[in-house]
């Protein structure tokens, strides 16, 4: 965690204990149901279900990644879609299936987080985790 000094203003005003708190049962909510996979997974649903607000989401994740809720996401789905890419269950699946059964809404979406996070695409990622076999 950053000192409460150099912080922007709206960070100094949730406790370090208080984020860390939501921040866990966030990630726990997040990963253990697969909340991220849903692509209306938003912040504001999330702080419903959680007992809390936007900010204290926001800020929380910002306290404990340097981060937003959208980056969050996104990592949590390209992680899953590389788990995806790299095994032979999911060989037959497109590239685009795959991106949806991540959370993504697009291909687009997909294609661009994947290459911000991974620099190269999806069908490279894929081609060099499974030997080169051919992906669709």
């Amino acid at each position: 965690m950053q000192k409460k000094e150099n912080q922007p203003s709206y960070l100094k005003r949730i406790s370090t204990e208080r984020a860390d708190e939501i921040y866990v049962r966030l990630l726990q909510k997040l990963t253990s149901e697969r909340r991220y996979r849903d692509p209306k997974c938003t912040a504001k649903l999330m702080a419903e279900e959680l007992g809390t607000n936007t900010r204290y989401i926001s800020s929380a994740v910002a306290l404990a990644t340097g981060g937003n809720y959208s980056q969050l996401i996104n990592k949590l789905r390209v992680r899953d879609a590389c788990n995806m890419l790299s095994s032979a269950l999911y060989k037959e699946m497109s590239l685009e299936e795959i991106g949806l059964l991540a959370g993504y809404a697009s291909r687009q979406a997909f294609y661009l987080a994947f290459s911000r996070l991974h620099h190269c695409t999806p069908r490279a990622y894929r081609l060099e985790k499974l030997g080169g076999k051919k992906s669709k």
